[in-house]
């Protein structure tokens, strides 16, 4: 061995003083198996973060999808509440109307039992009138008196029974009014139990949803119609109307929801409304078909 160096040369006789080779080689290889089972180790340890991170990721995208969901349910809940109370509302409407046709009407027969009580008060004064012509005549025809006072107790007496009678009129309309009134309600109850009973309640759940908007302006009754919520309102006449509800109605057979809008302007009576309602439900409505 020269200078610290092993002479691997084959036959050439080694210093038995000098160092192994083979130690030197066990040195070596065990500081490869070192680094080889470091990098196992840290390539492991990566591995393990990757797939946590690739679980969390994933976690992450199921948790999207199921709020993506839930609120796909709750637009499609909100559209249907704001159908069902637009609908709620042209209904409000007409009944609203309705109850202003019947004031104008108890109002009419409240002026004309005024009018029949002025022309009792005249036909009074006409009878106190023919009394007192009677009562200057009395001088010379008092036998004409005394039949004009039988007279005049005659017709006192018929005033008092007018007058009675139109109390009692008047008595006996105030209570066909509330009579009717009360009928009319109780008629409506049993109608919604009746509906409610046979039929499910009227929804536009998973529906095709088209809208009709209905007023008077100037006298011309006026139609506007979209079909979706994102479409604008188009002016159709009637027969325009009942024809691309017919299209429908066949398109959609069975499934076709119609909501009738009653403006708060719409210068329509209750009977007009009610009865466009009626009509256009009737014929093409899902809830009315047979």
């Amino acid at each position: 061995m020269d200078e610290g160096f092993v002479d691997l040369r084959f036959g050439m006789e080694r210093d038995p003083g000098g160092e192994s080779f083979w130690p030197s080689f066990t040195d070596i290889m065990m500081v490869v198996l070192m680094i080889f089972m470091i990098a196992s180790t840290i390539l492991m340890l990566r591995n393990w973060e990757l797939v946590r991170e690739l679980r969390a990721t994933l976690a992450a995208e199921q948790q999207a999808e199921a709020l993506a969901l839930s609120a796909t349910r709750t637009s499609a809940t909100l559209e249907e509440r704001l159908a069902q109370a637009q609908h709620e509302i042209s209904e409000l409407r007409m009944q609203l109307m309705r109850a202003d046709e019947q004031k104008n009407a108890l109002n009419s027969n409240l002026v004309r039992s005024r009018q029949q009580v002025l022309e009792l008060g005249s036909e009074k004064d006409s009878l106190v009138a023919r009394l007192a012509q009677a009562r200057t005549e009395n001088t010379r025809l008092a036998d004409v008196r005394s039949s004009l006072q039988t007279a005049v107790d005659d017709l006192r007496l018929r005033e008092q029974s007018s007058a009675e009678e139109i109390a009692r009129l008047r008595s006996q309309s105030a209570a066909s009014v509330m009579e009717l009134e009360t009928l009319r309600g109780d008629y409506d109850e049993l109608s919604v139990k009746y509906d409610k009973l046979v039929k499910p309640a009227r929804t536009a759940a998973g529906k095709y949803l088209v809208s009709v908007r209905y007023r008077k302006d100037n006298g011309r009754y006026l139609i506007s119609f979209k079909e979706d919520d994102d479409s604008d309102y188009v002016s159709l006449t009637r027969k325009q109307l009942e024809s691309r509800l017919a299209d429908l109605k066949n398109t959609h057979s069975g499934n076709l929801y119609v909501k009738v809008i009653i403006p708060k302007d719409s210068g329509l009576s209750y009977n007009e409304a009610w009865r466009f309602t009626q009509d256009i439900l009737t014929q093409y409505d899902y809830y009315y078909q047979d």
